[in-house]
């Protein structure tokens, strides 16, 4: 089926092209035939070797030139006699394939012009090449030198891994030498007059083609530069004897750029990497799509590691660790905009940060070797540069500053305090996953009433907009809710577990931190109302009564705004569920007098304090106005509401 070149895909005539290909071991020797080609083309003569030097021979150029010459007018024939080459030099590199159908035409060229006959003028005034035929060669030779171009990069040994531009480029070689030898055959036609065609169209093609490959030999040559300097600073890496040196070959570009400045939330200026020499690096790798609650949470540890700065725990000074916020910009679009948001962001961040914009030229090192795959991260370094852990950033998302100084292993000693609760759960099958830095509310109402209650005002705030901003994940679980003998069970297993632990004789502090836990867990159990626990991951944050927890879930719109103004959304709740259920325990303490009626307490005449307030019901028989009788006893002081008057 003859078809319009012009009317199909690059990639279907790539693939047409492509599939003509079959290896490259027909010898051809590129660089006599260039050589000869050249002369040809510029000198309009052979060359002193003559055409008899190289390979594939004359023979394989003449019959290339005559299939050109035969070939029938229309597009559809130049794309066929094409396809037809293409076929014939099937065994060819596609340089040779391209430079040998140019030499086909140039020695056709030098042929028609080299004329000697009686009828030379004749033919020669009818076979002329026109100027624009003469400015597609030269499009032809330049495309040919960017596919050699290609051949020396790739020849070089680079991985297309390290180097993935030299797969893009070679994507664009069959289809560019498809076009180069259609543009050949219709100049050849055109010269010839047999046909008529639009050389202009074909160099269209051709530019458009070559143009791209020239920009993938573009992004090559940067690309061997960065995997060059990867290798350097891999070998830095490994050699790093301190953290300035570790922070400096991940974010500066090259020891001649200028120095990468690190900005100090603290102080509001401008600082170099010197600032953390001999200290303890949390560094904190993340983009800038949720940053606002990121920086929430880096200001959290900042604030903690302030207070009393020269505390030494488990012998480490608080004072020598520092926070550095490194931003990963990918991409490079971006970068303006980021600038601009970095600008505003100063105002509130505390801790350090890196002011740098675009790619990190560490980039690669620190997805490798810090294992940074697009979610935050947060490895600790030593003052001499080693990984002290590798993500400690759920560690202090669950523990806060009671993790210092951030090993893997101080959290698992934490894990400790509340392993037993988990460990009691797992066995109830809720199907909890602790993982992810998710707040976990399990719960349990004395009826189904507060159960959905509660449940309700949960589902309304985990979706609420400001929990969304804050970057929290929100999960409930109702104990009991597919089987109710999981609640009896559950109290069952932690009274287990209390004697278990009182029994132990393991008297170390920890053991005595878990029975007082274990007891205020066991308090939940008679709530009137029910209970209610929150965890951030494993480390349980409040242990609570249902009626306050509930309350606070119902006012959430009043407390809201603290959950992006104070360290987390755990702390604002547990501020206000503190306060709601001191109000509430207070409720239920304060005396009711018999009427339902409170008394009016007045100031004691002569600035003498009341030592008590008491309700004295009247004699049987006796009534007062307000159903108790008002007098006065010696040191005491009260009136009653009915009776007060001002």
């Amino acid at each position: 089926m003859l078809v319009n070149p012009f009317e199909l895909g690059d990639s279907h005539i790539r693939d047409m092209a492509y599939h003509t290909h079959l290896n490259d071991n027909a010898t051809c020797d590129t660089h006599v035939l260039y050589t000869t080609v050249s002369t040809l083309l510029y000198k309009n003569r052979l060359p002193e070797t003559g055409s008899s030097s190289f390979q594939p021979g004359f023979h394989t150029l003449k019959l290339i030139s005559t299939q050109m010459i035969n070939a029938t007018s229309g597009v559809q024939y130049v794309h066929k006699t094409t396809m037809w080459i293409l076929e014939q030099l099937k065994n060819y590199s596609w340089d040779a394939k391209a430079l040998l159908t140019l030499a086909a035409f140039a020695f056709e060229i030098h042929r028609i012009e080299s004329l000697e006959s009686p009828w030379t003028n004749e033919v020669q005034s009818r076979w002329k090449v026109p100027p624009i035929a003469t400015n597609l060669v030269a499009w032809v030779m330049e495309a040919l030198e960017h596919i050699w171009e290609w051949l020396k990069l790739s020849s070089i040994g680079y991985n297309t891994e390290d180097v993935p531009s030299l797969s893009d480029a070679f994507n664009e070689i069959p289809l560019l030498v498809y076009w180069i030898l259609a543009s050949l055959v219709a100049s050849v036609a055109n010269i010839i007059a047999s046909s008529d065609y639009q050389l202009s169209d074909f160099i269209d093609r051709l530019s458009s083609i070559d143009n791209n490959l020239k920009e993938h030999l573009s992004l090559i040559k940067q690309e061997i530069d960065g995997f060059e300097d990867y290798l350097r600073r891999k070998e830095m890496f490994s050699q790093t004897k301190d953290s300035v040196s570790m922070l400096r070959n991940l974010c500066e570009p090259t020891p001649e750029f200028p120095r990468v400045q690190v900005y100090d939330g603290n102080t509001k200026t401008k600082k170099g990497f010197e600032v953390f020499k001999q200290k303890h690096v949390l560094l904190y790798f993340s983009e800038f799509n949720s940053i606002d609650s990121e920086i929430l949470f880096l200001n959290y540890i900042h604030v903690r590691l302030e207070e009393n700065p020269k505390e030494v725990i488990k012998g480490f000074k608080k004072e020598d660790f520092k926070i550095l916020w490194i931003p990963i910009v990918d991409n490079m679009d971006d970068s303006a905009k980021i600038k601009l948001r970095f600008e505003t962001l100063k105002s509130y961040i505390r801790c350090y940060a890196v002011e740098h914009f675009s790619k990190l030229p560490g980039i690669r090192l620190i997805r490798e070797k810090l294992n940074y795959t697009g979610k935050p991260i947060m490895p600790v370094l030593t003052p001499k540069g080693d990984i002290m852990n590798e993500d400690a950033k759920d560690l202090i998302f669950q523990w806060g500053i009671e993790a210092f100084p951030f090993r893997k292993f101080d959290g698992e000693d934490l894990s400790l305090k509340w392993k037993w609760f988990w460990d009691v759960l797992k066995k109830l099958s809720l199907g909890i996953q602790l993982e992810g830095g998710k707040y976990i509310f399990i719960y349990q109402g004395k009826n189904r009433e507060w159960n959905q209650k509660l449940a309700f005002e949960l589902d309304k705030i985990k979706v609420h907009e400001t929990i969304k901003r804050a970057d929290c994940v929100i999960e409930h679980y109702q104990l009991g809710k597919n089987d109710h003998g999981a609640i009896s069970s559950f109290w069952k297993e932690i009274e287990i577990k209390k004697e278990t632990k009182k029994a132990s004789k393991l008297h170390e502090v920890l053991d005595y931190e878990i029975q007082d836990k274990m007891e205020s867990l066991l308090r939940l159990k008679n709530d009137p109302q029910g209970w209610v626990i929150l965890s951030k991951g494993s480390n349980v944050k409040v242990l609570g009564g249902m009626k306050p927890m509930f309350e606070t879930m119902m006012n959430f719109e009043i407390w809201k705004d603290k959950v992006l103004q104070i360290e987390g959304f755990d702390i604002a709740l547990k501020e206000y569920y503190d306060a709601q259920a001191e109000d509430d325990a207070a409720e239920e303490v304060k005396p009711t007098p018999p009427n339902g009626k409170m008394p009016i307490i007045r100031e004691p005449p002569n600035g003498e304090k009341p030592q008590h307030t008491i309700f004295i019901k009247p004699p049987k028989g006796e009534k007062s106005i307000c159903d108790r009788i008002c007098s006065g006893i010696k040191d005491f002081f009260h009136q009653c509401c009915a009776c007060a008057t001002d």
